[in-house]
Formats: C-alpha cells, sequence, structure tokens
C-alpha cells in the first residue's frame, strides 16, 4: 500500500476512502435518492451490484455480501429465493450482453447514491415486468441485451418480481403461470 492509501495488486490501484472516492454523476447518471426505486428494488439493486462486483473482481468474493443482504433484509427464506433471483436475472443478462456492463461500486458511499445508465435500464425492466407493463419491459431489456435475445433475463425477472412482490400478479412476462406465494 502506498502513502496515499492505494493498493496495488495485478496491476490494479484501489483507494480505500470512507467519504467515498468523490466520484459525481455523469451525463447519462441518475441519483439514487431521484430515481423513484421503493425499499425493496433499492435493496435488489444493492444485491445486484454485488453480483456485479463478484464478475468484475471475483477475487472480492462479492456475491457473499449479496446474500447476506438478502438475507438481512428479507429474512433467511426469503432472502434466499430474492438473492438468487437476483443473481439469475444478473446472469441471464451477462449472458445476452456482448460489451462490458456498467454499474457502481456497492461499498463505496460516493459511488452507491449514483444509478448508471446500464443500472436504470436493469431496474427499469424489473419494475416494469412487476407492473405487467410487458412492452416496456422488453424495451428496456432490448437496450440492455444490446439486441440480443433477452427472453431468459425477462423471465428470470418475472421470478424475481412474484418472489419480491407476492401481491403483484401471478404471471409473467411470458404468461406462464406462477406457483401461488406462500408465506415464509
Amino acid at each position: 500500500m502506498d502513502r496515499n492509501g492505494a493498493n496495488k495488486r495485478k496491476g490494479m490501484v484501489r483507494r480505500r476512502e470512507p467519504e467515498g472516492c468523490g466520484r459525481t454523476m455523469g451525463a447519462r447518471d441518475t441519483a439514487l435518492s431521484d430515481a423513484g426505486f421503493d425499499p425493496i428494488e433499492t435493496t435488489i439493486l444493492a444485491i445486484a451490484r454485488f453480483y456485479w462486483q463478484a464478475f468484475a473482481i471475483p477475487e472480492s468474493q462479492s456475491w457473499l455480501r449479496a446474500l447476506h443482504l438478502a438475507e438481512e433484509r428479507f429474512g433467511p427464506r426469503l432472502g434466499q429465493d430474492i438473492g438468487l433471483g437476483v443473481l439469475s436475472a444478473v446472469q441471464a443478462m451477462r449472458m445476452s450482453r456482448r460489451s462490458c456492463f456498467q454499474f457502481n461500486n456497492p461499498q463505496c458511499t460516493g459511488c452507491a447514491v449514483i444509478v448508471s445508465e446500464h443500472e436504470q435500464h436493469f431496474m427499469a425492466a424489473f419494475r416494469a415486468i412487476r407492473q405487467g407493463s410487458l412492452r416496456t419491459a422488453r424495451t428496456h431489456a432490448m437496450i440492455l441485451c444490446e439486441g440480443n435475445d433477452a427472453t431468459a433475463m425477462l423471465d428470470r425477472m418475472g421470478d424475481l418480481a412474484h418472489a419480491a412482490y407476492p401481491q403483484a400478479p401471478t404471471r409473467n412476462w411470458l404468461g406462464r403461470k406462477l406457483p401461488v406465494a406462500t408465506t415464509h
């Protein structure tokens, strides 16, 4: 570690700054406070960010933090369902995309309050699925998956929406009947 708190390992420079990195919003970013997310959506975004971080920096093992956060916020049983549901949606999206996905560091106080354009599309697709706005969900998914097949991602988001919002409609975007939600 150098005198500025940077840790040089494997050609990467990481800074440890408790107040955040000083990042400012770009033209296509949105402040988390202005994104209009409810508490469940905000938590799902945070869980997804830990998974994206785990894929970008495998040695971070951030997938463990994702599962911990899900269980902490939703309880052990529902937390497992939601944690796995977010991972399934993230992985399905990763399989369709060809370019880099831009997300914000969930552990940086400066970055965590900013929602990237890619994160906005991910969450907008999820919200649209939950609300039954199929055309809107497909539009965001098409942009997010760069015109590639987004069927699996939307299907996984339907399953996630059903787990996170059991009072939502019981059909996912494909029209497949989902099991009736039970109390965990």
